[in-house]
């Protein structure tokens, strides 16, 4: 299996912290997050990983080399230069620069922590992504995306929100009507034609965006720790 891993955000919501040193590379619990994803999704039996990165990119590629060059995970890593491409485009820009060997993949981004078992799922001729959901969290009460049934819509039934996990078919992006800078614009094209599935995962996950979920997410792993 491949994935992807979304690591060139700028980080605004994290600063200071992110002054100096890229969002992926903050540490939570003493290690750090792009290090917890590249485990779980190795730990899942993904064999393939791409990063990308903008911002203090060198950084990453410079981690990435001194921690897994010996890794039996095979790490690629992309510079999108200062400005990173968005979420949706750094997809399409990876898809063009022959990184994905695979036609179906993950993606995940770098600033989840979670324990989501990543396993290959089969895609139908009419699906082209299936996404993750999990019950809202406080900082997003509203949510983002309904299921009916596997279908993903956007109607005005119950309300998930979007883990940041997801798993695509080339076809997503490579028959989509334009190029999308946002994965959310990406995925409301192919949802209103009934082509993503989902599932609502209520396992951990924790979204670790701002100075406030960066605190709970160290005291959540901490408790953890001392079960």
């Amino acid at each position: 299996m491949t994935a992807i891993i979304l690591a060139a955000g700028k980080g605004q919501r994290l600063k200071p912290l992110t002054a100096l040193t890229p969002k992926p590379l903050i540490a939570v619990s003493g290690q750090t997050l792009l290090e917890r994803n590249i485990n779980c999704l190795a730990e899942s039996g993904v064999k393939k990983i791409i990063v990308n990165g903008s911002r203090m990119g060198d950084q990453i590629e410079s981690f990435l080399r001194n921690h897994y060059e010996q890794s039996n995970v095979s790490i690629d890593y992309i510079s999108e230069g200062d400005e990173p491409l968005g979420t949706a485009g750094a997809i399409f820009n990876i898809i063009d620069e022959g990184l994905i060997n695979d036609d179906l993949f993950w993606v995940v981004n770098a600033d989840i922590i979670t324990d989501f078992p990543f396993k290959r799922i089969q895609l139908n001729r009419e699906t082209v992504g299936h996404i993750v959901l999990v019950p809202n969290p406080r900082h997003n009460s509203s949510g983002d995306f309904c299921l009916e049934g596997d279908r993903v819509t956007i109607s005005n039934n119950e309300r998930y929100t979007f883990s940041g996990i997801s798993y695509f078919s080339t076809r997503c992006f490579t028959e989509s009507s334009q190029r999308y800078f946002s994965l959310a614009e990406l995925l409301h094209e192919h949802i209103e034609k009934r082509m993503i599935t989902g599932e609502l995962f209520q396992g951990d996950w924790l979204d670790v965006g701002t100075m406030k979920r960066l605190t709970e997410a160290e005291n959540k792993l901490a408790d953890k720790r001392n079960e």
